[in-house]
């Protein structure tokens, strides 16, 4: 049985919300197959040949932030680093 016909034969056989999520996984990889990812800071960050230290990628990352984002994110994540991974009460400061 070719790839093909398997394919057809279990989605005739699937639920319309598997179908759903084979759907847009096709997609994705259809769309993925077709563009050329070209990440500078990603790029940037996974070079090995960086000289520069990792905090300036970091610093360079966060300037691409746009302000929206930049403003949601909390400014207590060292002393409350429990509470953001794991979900702890906050700790009094």
């Amino acid at each position: 049985m070719t790839t093909r016909k398997q394919l057809l034969y279990e989605i005739n056989n699937a639920s319309d919300l598997l179908l759903e999520e084979v759907l847009d996984f096709l997609l994705f990889v259809k769309t993925r197959q077709h563009q050329q990812i070209s990440e500078p800071a990603v790029t940037e960050l996974s070079s090995p040949q960086s000289s520069s230290p990792i905090w300036e990628a970091f610093e360079a990352f966060a300037d691409t932030l746009p302000e929206s984002v930049a403003a949601t994110l909390p400014t207590d994540g060292s002393t409350q680093l429990d509470h953001y991974l794991y979900g702890s009460p906050k700790r009094d400061e």
